[in-house]
């Protein structure tokens, strides 16, 4: 059974969906998605056409199918009769609607005991298919078409007319999921009228969002608009705001760690994301201790899902807390969020909670009291907790699992940044002694943190410190979130800078998750050797924020260079760490079940322009302070409409002679030097 379809709720309602013209599958000619939520297809149909060959019988048929996703699944077929004479056709549309958990698709969990899918119907010119869950819950897909077929023989819809020269048939489609007679949402019933309001939904959006345009019109017209409309498409609409879900196909749920670094990455072009992140988040803290689910006081969760195993328990993902970093970020990003915004409700209300994160480091997330958070194994779930989730991703230079409980060197980072951050605003809104007390711990970590993970053969910080207190050896792109973070030294944070780019780690592309020199690398694996553009935005930002921005443009160039080559400029999740060759016309290698599009990785496009502008908020000025350094291929920057503190605010950036000006702003953008 095929994992394609139509899903609602981690639950495939539609598992299968064929049109047949005249008895065949019509041949597809081309297809475009650069709008991204609506996909159009040009097809053809000929009687003896073979695909390969240049033979095809006079009675060709034009086949145009447009797609859509609104409250269900939206689709127009037209079928034109491209000759001088008449034509029969019949066209068949066929539905099957399986009803499978997304674990039971991706084969982690079976349901082959669970009673089947039932069809009802026909029913007002459709079918209705139907199961009752072992969660109680009855799921629907509901079937329509316009006009009514001529006959419903089992799942199978059938349409018969003669269509003379040059005449047009019109169908249009509607498979709507409803848990318990619910829809998703209401949209209107025709299918023009249905993607109208789509359209006008993202018009909207996109207007409240900044923009950014350059004087690259590839960047511009490519990554940024692309990734725009992909960060779009990925967005659910809670009652608390505006959520990023991870990515699809798998990963289309309210991820932790996902959410909350996308959330970071578009504070620049759009703060609600963060938001509706924090609050959703602060809505399932932790607060009891179940080991099943990982749940413990304070502990943001790593995924949530809807479908009928999480409902019934039997995964344990209703949440699911198996993640070491999720905590910490949501205190990082918190302060951050509230240094961009100057939102005095959200720091009101969301205190108390970014405090109960930070107790959960010191408390559940560091059970040895050695200082460092840490996450051991827990039989049946994940190996692997922090964002490399793959279970060889933390390895020992034999291959062999590092020994848990592991404290990975990124997560001691977002700690760092965490109390920091918070510190800050305990400064400006008066409260100097915890704002103090956080300080000092913060500085006590960093010195621990120097001496325990600093690799000085290596030049770089070890990627974990294992269940021995022992260094896991690799150089990973994880230490690079040490920079981000401004948990390293000057002088060690300048030769990380280094070693990040030398060749075992820059690809051409991006930084790799690991050295070529480390006996686990492999450019084809998930976390061992792979380039995520994600993890590569973090570690620009934390170029720039050590001043080394040569380095941040080189990597951000690589990037661009990357993304410009995949179909529509859209960003996958991964790509493959082999070295770019520039001697060819070459394009990064697919990694093959990336997900695309992926939130984080098209939130990448905004941090790394936030790099190149050298942006960073003073919320004790409420002025944006900008220290840019454009790569030389880029001799401009507009930013429109960015909401920052209180206000819009609009300023260019221009690369000259004389160094990168900037102009605009109406006083709530000024000059500064970045530091670490």
């Amino acid at each position: 059974m095929s994992p394609l379809g139509l899903y609602y709720h981690d639950t495939q309602y539609l598992s299968g969906y064929a049109l047949r013209v005249n008895g065949s599958r019509p041949l597809l000619l081309s297809a475009n998605t650069e709008q991204n939520y609506v996909a159009t297809f040009q097809l053809m149909h000929s009687e003896g056409a073979v695909l390969g060959t240049a033979r095809h019988a006079a009675d060709a048929l034009s086949i145009r199918r447009t797609r859509f996703l609104a409250d269900g699944l939206r689709e127009r077929i037209g079928v034109l009769n491209a000759n001088a004479h008449p034509v029969d056709i019949r066209v068949e549309v066929e539905f099957e609607a399986a009803f499978r958990d997304m674990f039971a698709v991706r084969a982690y969990r079976d349901l082959s005991l669970a009673p089947l899918a039932s069809t009802r119907g026909p029913r007002e010119g459709g079918l209705v298919f139907e199961r009752v869950g072992r969660d109680g819950v009855r799921r629907t897909t509901e079937i329509t078409m316009r006009p009514a077929p001529d006959t419903i023989e089992g799942n199978v819809f059938r349409f018969s007319r003669t269509l003379g020269p040059q005449q047009f048939l019109q169908l249009e489609l509607a498979a709507i999921p409803r848990e318990d007679g619910a829809a998703p949402a209401a949209s209107p019933d025709r299918f023009d009228d249905a993607i109208d309001a789509l359209n006008a939904r993202y018009r909207r959006f996109l207007r409240s969002c900044a923009r950014y345009t350059t004087s690259s019109e590839t960047l511009d017209e490519g990554l940024i608009t692309r990734s725009a409309l992909d960060l779009r498409a990925l967005l659910e609409f809670h009652p608390s705001g505006p959520y990023p879900t991870a990515g699809i196909p798998w990963y289309a749920v309210p991820f932790g760690r996902d959410g909350l670094i996308s959330a970071y990455q578009t504070l620049g072009w759009h703060p609600d994301i963060a938001r509706g992140t924090l609050r959703l988040l602060a809505s399932y803290q932790g607060h009891k201790v179940d080991e099943f689910t990982e749940e413990e006081p304070g502990k943001i969760f790593h995924e949530l899902r809807r479908g009928e195993l999480a409902r019934l328990g039997e995964v344990p993902h209703h949440p699911y807390y198996g993640s070491v970093d999720s905590t910490p970020l949501f205190a990082m990003v918190f302060a951050e969020t509230v240094k961009w915004t100057a939102d005095r409700a959200l720091w009101r209300d969301l205190l108390p909670h970014a405090e109960r994160a930070l107790t959960w480091c010191d408390t559940y997330g560091d059970p040895d009291k050695d200082g460092y958070v840490e996450y051991g194994h827990r039989p049946g779930e994940m190996r692997s907790q922090g964002w490399k989730d793959s279970a060889q991703s933390l390895s020992d230079p034999d291959g062999k699992w590092s020994k848990l409980p592991a404290a990975l060197v990124e997560v001691q980072a977002y700690v760092y940044a965490a109390k920091m951050g918070i510190a800050d605003l305990y400064d400006v809104d008066g409260d100097r002694t915890r704002a103090g007390r956080l300080r000092g711990e913060a500085k006590e970590l960093r010195e621990r943190f120097e001496r325990d993970f600093w690799m000085e053969g290596e030049q770089c910080y070890a990627q974990a410190l294992d269940g021995d207190k022992r260094q896991v050896p690799a150089v990973t792109s994880n230490a690079g979130h040490a920079l981000w973070c401004g948990i390293a030294s000057p002088e060690r944070g300048a030769a990380l800078t280094r070693r990040l780019m030398e060749l075992d780690m820059y690809t051409g592309w991006g930084i790799r998750t690991l050295s070529s020199k480390y006996p686990t690398y492999n450019p084809m694996s998930y976390h061992n050797g792979s380039v995520w553009p994600h993890d590569n935005s973090l570690i620009v930002q934390g170029f720039a924020r050590y001043g080394h921005r040569e380095e941040a443009a080189e990597v951000v160039s690589a990037l661009i260079e990357a993304g410009r080559r995949f179909p529509n400029s859209q960003l996958p999740e991964l790509w493959c760490g082999f070295q770019r060759d520039l001697r060819f016309s070459a394009r990064p290698a697919d990694y093959l079940v990336s997900c695309i599009p992926q939130a984080w990785s098209a939130g990448m496009v905004f941090l790394c322009l936030r790099a190149l502008l050298g942006m960073q908020p003073d919320l004790n000025t409420q002025r944006l302070l900008l220290d840019p350094a454009l790569p030389p291929w880029l001799d401009r920057i507009d930013v429109r409409d960015m909401r920052v503190f209180d206000t819009r605010v609009t300023f260019r950036v221009r690369r000259s002679q004389r160094g990168d000006r900037i102009a605009g702003g109406h006083g709530r953008v000024t000059r500064a030097a970045a530091t670490a």
